[in-house]
């Protein structure tokens, strides 16, 4: 196992220099509720307080 997680780290590594741009916290939101949380796996779901679907936040609206 930890040599997986070294050879992961590794390849991390050696790609960074690769990367272009940056790396942006995405939200999602219930437009219901108004609660926002991370998104943290490519579905977005139902809000667990009234079930209504959840949207991707704009991030210009995270910052007003």
């Amino acid at each position: 196992m930890f040599e997986q997680a070294v050879q992961v780290s590794e390849a991390h590594r050696q790609g960074a220099s690769q990367m272009q741009g940056t790396l942006r916290m995405a939200m999602k939101g219930c437009p219901r509720c108004r609660t926002m949380q991370m998104i943290a796996s490519p579905e977005l779901g139902t809000c667990a307080d009234c079930g209504s679907r959840l949207q991707v936040l704009d991030s210009n609206a995270l910052s007003a």
